[in-house]
């Protein structure tokens, strides 16, 4: 396999209700050893391919191979995505030059709901009605499937339900103007009117049109999806990956075609080997309900944001985190964004090209708190006037260098202090923490600050925004709430197939829970049910000693990043923590003095390592 892309070795040195019949026309209201680690990723038992950051996993088997799910997630792939045929490396080819173009067979959604507009109203620009969902979602499956792509990717089309002919169904313009009624029997079966083959794309684009093409009544999800399974099963081929790219406006979600179930037929799907995609096109039904149902629907697809970090494994199959109203499939509003999510999907499945991807956006969380004016060691420095040697100089210097390192033109590194500085110097320098010449007065367990959102070139900005001896340190250690504040700003600017992650930085003198509420394992968990992975990183050696290590066990454990994710975490409730929970050996991060550039930098690399941004 040919390497396409790579950095230099020594960068690394240094351094994933409605009724169908489509009636409602308003929109919904509202809306131990201190070592720094050179890979991230360790075997368990048995051959393993490295896929998720910070897990690892059996070799995936291929079409046709039952995965049941145990007792912890066992299979990932790229964080949250899929991966087809082989990875050897960062950049390499997505299953070099003997793979198998997959099949990759779209089932789009004709019902009479996805006349509406993603935000749930009423087209009014006749005739041609582009800014219905049903004109838009065609549209963006003709760019989807067009050359080169179809020359890399088996496209096939089914549109469901099935059309049975005779003018049962209706046109778009039919439904909007309300001329016309659909009476095509309820809850059929779809109908593959393409079967998928290289070279297709022409001739999806020859057999859909906005204004021809009918729509038809009810939402049979569930029948849509089983039908797929039966095409898989008889067009198998040895080798060759199946997948199913569901695009909906998920308005089946209370189950007005609750037979056969929408659920068991993703997860049967993926007991055959065939992983789904699920595109949710939609705005008022998201808020309407869609949003649990069509997280069940990815999670059962093994395609879930963050896999499996916002799934949980049942005797079935994979479902979402109980009471998970964040998106984790592939949630589009707009035009955009649907572009943007089927884009992402490609970038996934292309054979014998290099695998693309939005780049992801990266947030560091910096404890700014005033333990960290000592060196990693305990001590207080004495190699003033700069005081290199503290732990707040290094984690700066060290975040300076991993986004200063060229890696911000592939990677949206954002920057976070925590807890806020309130200003009207309540907080103090390193010196005067140091010397002891000035007290922090800042209120208690305040929130975080984000000086710096996450965006790509953002190097320099990173490096202006903050400088060991002029940006203050502040009382209490707020880890929870720092967490929460990164939670909101990364869910609230979330976008489809873009992957997101935190990165906390600190010394962990949070362990005695100081500032107990919200709880920093509980926001840590309810950030892998949103799909985003935390890696924590303990910059210290005297914390450990107090029992900082069992604290961040548990945080990296609820983050999906702990050492041996399989073997050292279990799930509790509404995530996971440490298996052992009286262990002192670190499943974290533990970075010691002069160590955090190469932590940070492997982070950094093994969050790259699965795609090219573009």
């Amino acid at each position: 396999m040919t390497f396409r892309y790579c950095r230099p070795a020594a960068f690394i040195a240094l351094l994933a209700a409605c009724g169908d019949n489509g009636t409602r026309d308003t929109a919904a209201t509202g809306n131990q050893p201190s070592t720094a680690p050179t890979s991230l990723t360790e075997a368990t038992t048995g051959p393993t391919t490295t896929d998720a950051p910070g897990t690892t996993q059996t070799a995936d088997p291929g079409p046709g191979t039952t995965e049941g799910p145990t007792s912890a997630p066992t299979t990932t792939d790229a964080p949250g995505t899929t991966s087809v045929g082989t990875t050897d490396g960062p950049g390499t080819t997505t299953g070099g030059d003997d793979c198998l173009p997959p099949d990759a067979l779209i089932l789009l959604d004709r019902t009479q709901s996805m006349h509406r507009t993603p935000d749930g109203q009423t087209p009014v620009d006749a005739p041609a009605y582009a800014s219905s969902k049903w004109s838009l979602a065609i549209s963006a499956i003709e760019t989807l499937t067009a050359a080169p792509q179809d020359d890399t990717v088996r496209f096939g089309l089914k549109l469901w339900p099935r059309d049975p002919g005779g003018g049962a169904c209706v046109t778009l313009a039919e439904r909007i103007e309300q001329n016309k009624t659909a009476t095509n029997p309820l809850c059929e079966a779809g109908e593959v009117v393409l079967a998928p083959a290289l070279g297709n794309g022409a001739a999806i684009a020859d057999l859909i049109d906005p204004a021809t093409t009918l729509l038809c009544n009810t939402t049979p999800t569930g029948a849509a999806l089983i039908t797929a399974g039966e095409h898989f099963a008889a067009n198998k081929e040895p080798g060759r990956e199946q997948y199913a790219i569901l695009v909906t406006d998920g308005a089946d979600w209370d189950l007005s075609c609750p037979d056969p179930s929408p659920l068991a037929a993703v997860q049967d799907l993926a007991e055959q080997g065939v992983k789904t995609f699920i595109v949710g096109f939609n705005g008022e039904e998201a808020m309407l309900g869609a949003t649990e149902y069509l997280n069940d629907l990815a999670c059962a697809g093994r395609t879930a944001k963050g896999f499996p970090g916002p799934c949980v494994p049942t005797a079935d199959g994979f479902v979402a985190v109980e009471g998970a109203d964040i998106p984790v499939y592939l949630q589009a509003d707009d035009a955009v964004e649907l572009g943007a999510a089927l884009k992402s999907v490609a970038g996934q499945l292309c054979c014998g090209c290099d695998k693309t991807c939005d780049a992801p956006e990266v947030l560091f969380a910096l404890d700014r708190t005033l333990s960290m004016h000592r060196t990693p060691d305990g001590e207080t420095p004495v190699d003033a006037p700069n005081y290199a040697s503290s732990k707040w100089s290094q984690a700066i210097d060290a975040i300076e260098q991993v986004v200063g390192g060229g890696l911000d033109t592939d990677l949206r590194f954002g920057l976070e202090l925590w807890p806020r500085d309130p200003g009207g110097g309540l907080c103090i320098t390193l010196a005067e923490r140091i010397l002891d010449s000035k007290q922090a007065t800042n209120p208690s367990c305040q929130d975080a600050e984000i000086l710096v959102p996450p965006a790509l070139a953002s190097g320099a900005a990173i490096a202006q925004a903050v400088d060991p001896l002029t940006t203050l340190i502040c009382n209490t250690t707020p880890t929870g709430t720092a967490l929460e504040t990164a939670s909101t700003w990364l869910v609230n600017n979330a976008v489809p197939g873009r992957e997101q992650y935190v990165v906390l930085v600190t010394d962990g003198a949070d362990w005695d829970l100081s500032c107990p509420d919200p709880s920093p394992l509980l926001v840590t968990q309810k950030l892998a049910a949103a799909g985003i992975r935390t890696y924590v990183v303990g910059f210290f050696g005297a914390e450990a000693q107090a029992g900082a290590v069992q604290f961040l066990n548990d945080v990296a454990c609820a983050g999906q990043t702990a050492k041996d994710f399989n073997v050292n975490c279990k799930q509790m409730g509404s995530g996971y923590q440490a298996q052992n929970p009286d262990s002192m050996v670190p499943l974290y991060l533990q970075a010691g003095n002069g160590e955090l550039p190469q932590t940070l930098g492997t982070v950094a690399d093994e969050i790259l390592q699965y795609c090219i941004p573009g």
